[in-house]
């Protein structure tokens, strides 16, 4: 289903596209909300899901943590400290070889793939 592009939306997904820390819900509503605080909590949850559905934005669930959300399409992938709760972004292709390589063998076809490393970042170690 094709959903309208609304101005509230659309300021949702440039809210977080523009935030690369990988928010939690809560923190990309206080975040809209500087910008626009006639937005709703619920109005923000509603189109956040959609997002996800529609592939625009990724929800990141971790494990004994709140679920963070990444406007960042492009082909990438997390690391999650363990000790300060940041979320890291990076990029390695030889990712995609592995995938590729699991298809070729197993004879199916890979649509989609999180990737999250649990570990500890440069400022933490």
């Amino acid at each position: 289903m094709k959903r309208r592009n609304t101005r509230q939306r659309q300021l949702i997904l440039d809210t977080l596209v523009d935030n690369p820390t990988h928010p939690t819900i809560q923190e990309l509503y206080q975040n809209v909300m500087r910008k626009d605080n006639t937005i709703g909590q619920a109005t923000v949850y509603r189109n956040i899901n959609q997002l996800v559905e529609e592939g625009k934005v990724q929800k990141l669930s971790i494990a004994g943590n709140v679920d963070r959300y990444d406007g960042n399409s492009s082909c990438h992938y997390h690391l999650f400290c363990e000790k300060c709760g940041k979320v890291f972004d990076f990029y390695d292709d030889s990712y995609l070889d592995f995938l590729a390589n699991v298809e070729k063998r197993n004879g199916v076809q890979i649509k989609d793939t999180t990737l999250i490393l649990k570990g500890i970042c440069k400022d933490c170690s």
